[in-house]
This record gives structure tokens, C-alpha cells and sequence, in this order.
């Protein structure tokens, strides 16, 4: 009995919080922003959430920015949305889709500030690699929904997949390295997911990426 109502009272808040945080999104109609987060702030869009340690830990960090984080498997979101607090997360949403290039039916161009990828799928094997996200057609949308100071942000612990990512961008020049392109340095500030963590201890330490749009000038 104390576990039944224990789970109902779960699900009950996953619903409650469901209809604050989480979008819905409709064919080929584009979000907006300012009417969802009730301001103009910068958007910085998380694909792939995990845990939640992200979106959930940096949106109180920096309240100068909204967050929307972009996750295809329910039960994270799910999980993610417990994690989420009614008054200190105002500047959340969550959207459950499908990432791919198709993106941009959904997300105006220059409408994104930042976007974040923490450990996307390497997909080592190499006939799996066309699954990677990382291509250049996908690049070419994340260039579009970028505005104009855009940055993009990608973690990887597998040395492979971040000479694969370096790759595609030296062969582009619509992006340019932010200092020099790849650390091993976190960045300040920086918030260690679960699985992190976790490749850490096995000794796999992650590699940070980041590029800016190329017309971008300080």
C-alpha cells in the first residue's frame, strides 16, 4: 500500500510538472520564445539531457539565459522533471523529439544562443558511423537556428568521435575555434553529469569542444 501511493504520488507530480515544463511540438510551427519564457532572454538549447544534471544545475546558475533541452527517451525526462522546482526553474522547458535536422521546423533561425551536446552517441562501429549527429548537414542547422553571437559546446569522452567532430569543423568555415577548438580543461564552472562521472573512474577523461559562428566579433 505505502509503495502504491508512493508511486501515484510520483506520477502525479511528473503530470503536474509535465504541463509547466514540458513543450509540445507541432509540424512545422515554430516556437516562440518570448511568449514561453515571458521574456528576450538568450536561449541555450541542451540536446540530448541526460540525468537533467545540465539544464537542471546551470539554469540556476545563470538566470540571464533560458534553457530548453531536447531529450527522445520519456523515462529521462521523466526524471528530469523531478528534479525541476515551480519557482527557481522559470527559465526551463523540456521538449520530448527526435533530433535531427528536421530541427529547424520547429526552431526559428537565430534563435539559439548556445547549443550543448554532453557525450552524444560515438556510434564506434564504423558502420554505424552515418548514425553519428555530428555530420555536416546537421551542422548547416545548428549554423542557421544560431543567431548571430552563437556558440556550440560539445563534451565526448571517446578520443575517436572528438578527432571525428574536429574534423568536420576545420573542413568548414562557417565555424571557428574557441581556444583552439578542443581542451581537456573544463570550463568554469563546469557541472559533472552521472556519466561522466562514470567514465571517468574507468579512466576515460572527456575532451571540450567549442566553436563559435564565424562572422561573430568581440
Amino acid at each position: 500500500m505505502g509503495r502504491s501511493i508512493r508511486s501515484e504520488a510520483i506520477l502525479q507530480e511528473i503530470a503536474e510538472k509535465r504541463e509547466i515544463f514540458q513543450l509540445q511540438a507541432e509540424k512545422s510551427k515554430l516556437f516562440d520564445f518570448e511568449e514561453i519564457y515571458g521574456n528576450s532572454n538568450p536561449i541555450v538549447l541542451e540536446i540530448g539531457i541526460g540525468r537533467g544534471e545540465y539544464i537542471v544545475g546551470q539554469s540556476l546558475l545563470d538566470w540571464r539565459y533560458n534553457y530548453l533541452g531536447i531529450e527522445i527517451n520519456p523515462e529521462r525526462i521523466d526524471y528530469t522533471l523531478r528534479q525541476l522546482d515551480t519557482e527557481r526553474h522559470k527559465n526551463v522547458r523540456i521538449l520530448n523529439l527526435y533530433v535531427d535536422s528536421s530541427i529547424i521546423e520547429y526552431i526559428a533561425e537565430g534563435s539559439i544562443r548556445k547549443v550543448c551536446l554532453i557525450h552524444p552517441d560515438p556510434w564506434p562501429k564504423r558502420r554505424h558511423q552515418h548514425r553519428r549527429i555530428i555530420q555536416h548537414g546537421f551542422l548547416d542547422v545548428l549554423y542557421k537556428i544560431l543567431d548571430e553571437r552563437g556558440i556550440l559546446e560539445i563534451q565526448t569522452d571517446h578520443q575517436e568521435y572528438a578527432e571525428y567532430i574536429l574534423k568536420h569543423f576545420k573542413a568548414r568555415d562557417d565555424f571557428k575555434p574557441i581556444m583552439g577548438g578542443s581542451t581537456k580543461i573544463p570550463r568554469h564552472g563546469h557541472i559533472v553529469t552521472y556519466f561522466e562521472e562514470k567514465k571517468m573512474r574507468e579512466g576515460n577523461y572527456p575532451v571540450y569542444i567549442s566553436y563559435r559562428k564565424a562572422e561573430f566579433r568581440e
